[in-house]
């Protein structure tokens, strides 16, 4: 039933509808948050290695400081002398206090070295139960010298535990070559150790999210992967193999430990370090499925409201379709009196009244078609009575022909042969198109014609290709436009009367011109002309003199075969003649 299928119909677009908008804005929603929580922690990324790159920049401006104290200078210069290991020592002491000095007043620095090119090394440190330094060897030292053959300083991290039974400690090392001054000449290493705890003094940006805050990580990678820092502890030293799968990419998703990760990644120009900033998915998607619940909520909730409003309004829209169904079932049966009872304005009234004027129309339309049946039949007899027969004609003028050329009277015999071909041409396939080359020889009787009438006054000039005979075109498609010129355009003129017709193709569409030398059109009189054959409707006046096909029937009757886009287009200047352009598509016929 029709009130089913309106209830179906109705509840499942909505339902669709509900659907598609909850499922669109909750993946919209996602979406923002997990690019809100990115943009935010890329944020953190970027600053935090910001001040990372400052904070080790202090640390290189001490190593130059500490490389071009007078005191080192001329430390390494004695140690260069010294023989006797006695001498070692003594310098030892005398470096001791400057070193001190400069690492006294930095909290963050766990001890400061002078390593000579053999392998001697001149310490203090701020650890004050094991005095642990770590020690480099000569190889570890010439490596170290190679890597900074192209920069100034380098950085090496380790773990303390490596070198010395003492407490886990993780040290980031700063080492950098000594010049003598000022010969430029290496004399030994200078290696700064700093505590990697020193990073967790470093103000870290809060997220408005104290959730996110509690579950964010903050990892520092070194060039060769390794873990140098993490704010949660517990994961220095470790190889963070994640990224380099991920190389390239300064965020997306990634899984560490077997747990899904939300991550950005900020890598530095100044230490090659990278800055890892990840936040754990479920906590960033916690939001989502709260969100996810409140809209299956709400949409259950609409779902059930639609599917109520549906059943009522297809109660209220099918109960007067019945009735209207009813009453036109006694129509059907040919009882034209039934009528609808309607109140109210609403569509259904509307139909209603519509419904019982059509009822009317339908009655009074019986009777006029009746009537109009018998006007029609007495107006074809009368048509009939007064109709010539076109044979008969055809005939009458090929039999003057005959009587003319047997009694000499040449003149008569030709306007009687063309004037046969004329009515030959006219009789046949009116409505299919016919070749340009019948049509343009239908043209050269008519002109033959008005030759006898006008003499030399008149030349037809036609330009057809030879490509072209064969076009399609309308029967009576030029010779009225021909005739239109003849005598509109050319009759009053004494001698010198031109007519051009030019054919053309261009892009599959076939171009007609016929151009005149005439009298021409005003200003007022083409503007009309044009009107008339945008409109299409008041044509009698654009017909010559004495009946005929006149520009708007031509007109009207392409673009009904052919289509909107061809036609008549008509150019003309007062005194200067006037030019009728027509535009068909370029098909060709065998005849």
């Amino acid at each position: 039933m029709l009130k089913t299928k309106m209830f179906v119909s109705f509840s499942i677009v909505s339902l669709v509808i509900v659907g598609i908008t909850c499922g669109i804005f909750y993946q919209k929603y996602t979406n923002d948050i997990q690019q809100q929580s990115l943009r935010l922690s890329s944020i953190i990324s970027k600053q935090y290695s910001d001040m990372v790159d400052l904070y080790l920049q202090s640390i290189e401006e001490l190593s130059l400081s500490v490389s071009i104290s007078p005191a080192v200078q001329s430390n390494l210069l004695e140690y260069e002398r010294a023989e006797a290991p006695l001498d070692k020592e003594i310098i030892d002491y005398k470096l001791s206090p400057y070193l001190f000095d400069f690492s006294y007043p930095k909290p963050y620095i766990h001890s400061i070295s002078i390593h000579t090119l053999d392998g001697y090394m001149y310490a203090y440190s701020k650890d004050m139960e094991t005095k642990f330094v770590p020690p480099y060897t000569l190889e570890e030292l010439e490596r170290f010298d190679e890597m900074l053959e192209n920069k100034a300083f380098f950085l090496h991290s380790y773990s303390a535990r490596e070198r010395a039974k003492v407490p886990p400690e993780r040290l980031v090392s700063f080492i950098r070559r000594i010049h003598r001054i000022p010969t430029q000449q290496t004399i030994g290493h200078v290696v700064i150790n700093i505590n990697v705890n020193a990073f967790e003094r470093l103000a870290l940006p809060k997220m408005n999210d104290d959730q996110y805050d509690g579950a964010m990580t903050i990892l520092l990678v070194d060039d060769r992967g390794e873990i140098i820092y993490d704010n949660t502890g517990g994961n220095e030293g470790l190889l963070f193999e994640t990224m380099r799968t991920e190389s390239g990419r300064s965020a997306g998703e990634l899984r560490w430990k077997e747990l899904p990760y939300f991550y950005t990644k900020e890598t530095s120009a100044y230490t090659g370090w990278d800055t890892v900033v990840l936040l754990p998915k479920d906590v960033v998607l916690y939001k989502q499925e709260y969100i996810r619940d409140i809209i299956v909520v709400a949409g259950i909730a609409a779902m059930v409201i639609v599917a109520a409003v549906s059943y009522t309004l297809s109660h209220q829209i099918t109960m007067p379709l019945r009735h209207l169904i009813r009453n036109m079932s006694r129509v059907e049966l040919g009882d034209f009196t039934r009528r609808m009872e309607y109140t109210g304005n609403n569509e259904f009234g509307k139909l209603s009244r519509v419904y019982n004027h059509m009822l009317d129309s339908i009655t009074r339309l019986i009777r006029e078609v009746y009537e109009s049946k018998l006007a029609e039949k007495n107006a074809q007899l009368a048509a009939l009575q007064a109709q010539i027969n076109p044979h008969f004609l055809y005939n009458t003028l090929n039999t003057m022909k005959s009587i003319s050329r047997l009694r000499g009277i040449e003149e008569v015999a030709e306007i009687s042969e063309s004037l046969a071909s004329l009515f030959q041409y006219s009789m046949k396939r009116m409505s299919q198109p016919v070749r340009l080359q019948d049509e343009m020889e239908h043209v050269s009787h008519y002109f033959n014609i008005q030759q006898h009438r006008f003499g030399n006054r008149l030349t037809l000039q036609p330009n057809v290709p030879e490509t072209l005979q064969g076009a399609a075109v309308l029967k009576l498609t030029l010779q009225p436009i021909v005739e239109n010129a003849v005598n509109h355009g050319l009759a009053r003129m004494k001698s010198g009367g031109l007519i051009v017709i030019d054919a053309q193709e261009s892009e599959g569409t076939l171009i007609l011109q016929v151009s005149d030398n005439g009298a021409g059109l005003d200003a007022e009189r083409l503007r009309s002309l044009r009107n008339g054959l945008e409109a299409a409707a008041e044509w009698q006046g654009l017909r010559e003199d004495g009946g005929g096909i006149g520009l708007a029937n031509i007109h009207q009757r392409i673009q009904l075969y052919f289509g909107k886009e061809y036609g008549i287009t008509v150019n003309s200047t007062l005194g200067a003649g006037t030019t009728v352009r027509i535009a068909i598509p370029a098909r060709f016929t065998e005849g």
